[in-house]
């Protein structure tokens, strides 16, 4: 039988391994959508090259709504991407709990109810509609900048090159925003719900916070990492603000856009001598 320093060994390695697997998520979706954005790029960039000489007079008005119609095409895409990820990270915010404590030897599958995800539909609808902004804010900018051209307040290399920095930069910041933040709080959400079920049956278990370790970090939240709170309250920041975890939907924006933190599960000791719930 193995002893508790064994369990809380193998418990933390799968709690890195889930974590491990929250971020492979966001790389992957941002992957994607990097790719979605340079085909925005590119067939902007078809759109003028193929353009007769003489745009400026005539050809404005159908160069701005095939742009327009590729960008809602890519928009819609990307809105797909992220809703099926915002699926994977829901399923991977639960495994966060339920993972870590099967290595542990304390297997909860089969023992605790479905989450209501009535909150992820919310969330993913939230999500989608953002990432579809991202584009047709792109596009307003693009058509924007044709504009100029076309009343010869700025030349087309000059367009060109405004293009490139709206999709390859400003756009992306945005999306990355987006995957950080959004994917970030589904993970977390589907975690709390989980934690909370779990600590029905397991009235030890509790919740750790675990910094970032990104370079620009909030100071507040990393000095508090590896503060220990029961399931049912919340942590306090360095700053004297109260999150029930990272990227708390009832937080300011200051507190969880881009936060990298995590809550995860905690167990102090193993003993569940009744609950009938060890391997």
């Amino acid at each position: 039988m193995a002893t508790d320093k064994q369990r809380t060994k193998k418990f933390r390695a799968e709690r890195t391994q889930q974590l491990r697997r929250r971020t492979r998520i966001q790389r992957d979706t941002l992957k994607e959508l990097d790719r979605l954005l340079n085909e925005g790029l590119d067939r902007a960039r078809l759109t003028l090259a193929t353009a007769p000489t003489d745009w400026e007079q005539f050809f404005l008005p159908q160069m701005q709504q095939q742009i327009s119609q590729a960008l809602n095409e890519i928009g819609t895409t990307a809105s797909g991407v992220l809703s099926g990820s915002a699926n994977k990270a829901w399923a991977a915010g639960i495994d966060l709990i339920e993972q870590p404590l099967a290595a542990g030897g304390v297997r909860l599958a089969g023992l605790l109810p479905e989450i209501n995800t009535g909150q992820l539909q919310a969330m993913r609808a939230f999500m989608t509609e953002r990432i579809r902004d991202v584009t047709l804010t792109a596009a307003n900018a693009i058509n924007s900048e044709l504009g100029l051209v076309a009343i010869g307040a700025q030349s087309q290399g000059n367009a060109i090159t405004n293009i490139t920095t709206l999709l390859r930069e400003k756009s992306r910041r945005r999306a990355i925003t987006i995957v950080r933040t959004e994917l970030g709080r589904t993970y977390s959400v589907a975690a709390d719900q989980r934690l909370q079920q779990a600590s029905e049956l397991l009235p030890q278990l509790q919740k750790e916070w675990r910094r970032s370790g990104k370079l620009h970090e909030r100071p507040h939240h990393r000095i508090i990492n590896g503060q220990i709170r029961d399931v049912d309250k919340k942590f306090t920041l360095g700053n004297g603000v109260e999150l029930r975890f990272p990227r708390d939907p009832r937080a300011s924006a200051a507190e969880t856009i881009n936060c990298g933190c995590e809550s995860l599960p905690f167990m102090e000791e193993w003993d569940v001598t009744g609950v009938a719930l060890a391997a």
